[in-house]
């Protein structure tokens, strides 16, 4: 199954959530993602860049854009990356059955 981590940060209003709220942000994710079929691999709070990464299990890019578009559209989260991980043996492995010729002067 595909993995994929997840970078965003809150708006202004989802600061104002995190520091006013109670809510378990984890506990959401978790619903949100069992509500499209993926898996929460892990959720945490960030200093830097971003304020929160997401890894995720899923079948499809489909499923994780479709969480990121909804968090997006409820005002609190901006600014979403969404990164796929890569096999580097299986990338090897299709590197290896390449046909090509270089230019040659």
């Amino acid at each position: 199954m595909p993995r994929f981590v997840t970078l965003a940060r809150y708006t202004n209003a989802g600061t104002a959530g995190l520091v006013d709220g109670d809510s378990d942000r984890r506990a959401v994710m978790e619903v949100m993602h069992q509500s499209v079929g993926a898996t929460l691999v892990d959720y945490c709070l960030t200093r830097g860049q971003y304020d929160f990464y997401v890894i995720s299990d899923a079948d499809s890019f489909e499923q994780i854009a479709a969480m990121t578009l909804k968090a997006k559209a409820s005002g609190t989260v901006q600014d979403p990356v969404i990164l796929e991980t890569l096999d580097i043996g299986q990338i090897r492995a299709e590197t290896k059955k390449v046909k090509f010729t270089p230019p040659q002067g």
